[in-house]
């Protein structure tokens, strides 16, 4: 069965999107009707699509989180919360039309709590709201010294999502496009109020996150936020031709404790004249000719999504 149906009232072939996925052969679209679907969905073979029929109202929902001790009695950690994991096996995911969210709370009072975590190559994610607090998308890879393995090439493609947290809510070492996205800084208490970013970019890999003609509000301090924080060296994020207001800090990225990543990491913007001068000293302001060394077919290469 190439297609399958997912209906919470028993309109489908299945009630449940875990269910539909374990039956699912490769390349098999997935097709989920509105519902509030309270499941942890793992997906683990290629070509799998998920789309939803509506993104306001067909939601896929968990609540684990990294400070919760299930049987095995101690905290799980950040990379078992997702409420949908889709792994290295999964090559060529695509998401449309759906929300993805982790309802575990604050990460000041529960840790990270993932609701998606792509660890695949060439994954395509329109249309979509992705929800949470600390560690809302994690683009994988990972870093090495935490798997062990060298780290993968994930390239990732986002269009018109909305995607909100506060603490490094969009992290991970993929090769990620955010074209035409919301992104919403939730406000929390305290200085800084949210961190738009972590990446943790490959070395090797010329690119890491790109944002390109988004829209970055918040409901936090004015002056409070950060663009992003490099979580390792060789991290590199851009927003080009990006909207934000002064709820962004003057310096626009942090160094993260005064680490020492920011000495071989890559971050830079444009467009916003008023922080041009305020930026702090080793972040680039970006020229014109810079939009076409950012361009999808630069990025991603021989796949073109």
């Amino acid at each position: 069965m190439k297609n399958i149906i997912v209906s919470k009232k028993g309109e489908g072939d299945f009630k449940s999107i875990q269910a539909a996925v374990d039956f699912a052969e490769e390349n098999s679209v997935i097709y989920i009707k509105k519902g509030i679907y309270r499941e942890k969905i793992a997906v683990d073979k290629p070509g799998l699509s998920f789309v939803g029929e509506d993104r306001e109202e067909t939601l896929l929902v968990y609540g684990d989180y990294a400070m919760m001790e299930p049987e095995i009695g101690y905290p799980i950690g950040t990379f078992k919360t997702p409420s949908l994991y889709v792994s290295e096996n999964s090559d060529g995911f695509t998401m449309k039309n759906l929300t993805v969210s982790n309802d575990a709370g604050e990460g000041n009072v529960v840790g990270q709590a993932v609701a998606l975590y792509l660890d695949c190559d060439r994954a395509v994610v329109e249309n979509c709201r992705l929800s949470a607090r600390q560690d809302t998308l994690l683009c994988g890879p990972i870093p090495e010294d935490i798997t062990g393995k060298p780290m993968r090439l994930n390239r990732q493609f986002f269009k018109d999502c909305f995607i909100e947290g506060n603490v490094d809510f969009i992290f991970g070492g993929g090769v990620a496009y955010f074209e035409n996205c919301d992104i919403f800084i939730v406000g929390r208490a305290g200085f800084p109020s949210g961190y738009v970013t972590a990446a943790c970019t490959g070395e090797s890999f010329p690119y890491g996150f790109v944002f390109k003609g988004c829209r970055i509000e918040g409901s936090g301090s004015r002056g409070r936020a950060f663009l992003g924080r490099p979580w390792r060296d060789y991290a590199k994020t851009v927003f080009l031709d990006c909207k934000w207001d002064d709820m962004i800090h003057p310096e626009v990225y942090s160094k993260w404790n005064d680490r020492k990543s920011h000495l071989t990491c890559y971050y830079g913007f444009n467009g916003m004249e008023g922080f041009k001068e305020t930026k702090a000293e080793w972040v680039h302001y970006l020229d014109d000719k810079d939009n076409e060394k950012y361009s999808i077919e630069n990025i991603f290469g021989d796949w073109q999504p």
